[in-house]
């Protein structure tokens, strides 16, 4: 049976604006959302590569899975670095973009298609 809405617990979003919680819902949307499919993604590409391959795909799937871990982690990071900006109780701070996230993603991502393409060439 629910609960009156007078007994309900009270969110740490309760207190944030309508524009926050909306900037909190597009970041979960990303950074939980987006990373992490990209990620499961990656992995199980890998595992197919893996799995189904000869061993002289192996370093291919190597690749995949080293990029599709980073990547997850990328978004758990980001997450983490969400969440304590949106903490009530601590002072309000300049929330940093992640631009710098973006960049090292996409030069990681280069790296692992050029050693993927190597790879497959070598074979």
């Amino acid at each position: 049976m629910s609960q009156p809405l007078a007994e309900r617990r009270f969110s740490s979003l309760d207190i944030l604006s309508n524009y926050l919680k909306l900037d909190i819902r597009a970041y979960q949307r990303t950074y939980e959302g987006a990373y992490t499919r990209t990620a499961i993604g990656c992995l199980s590409f890998s595992i197919l590569i893996i799995k189904m391959f000869s061993k002289e795909f192996l370093p291919v799937g190597t690749v995949y899975t080293m990029y599709g871990t980073l990547l997850y982690f990328l978004g758990v990071y980001q997450t983490n670095r969400v969440d304590r900006f949106y903490v009530p109780s601590k002072q309000m701070e300049m929330f940093k973009t992640a631009g710098d996230t973006v960049l090292m993603l996409t030069v990681f991502s280069l790296c692992s298609y050029i050693a993927v393409l190597a790879l497959i060439l070598r074979i």
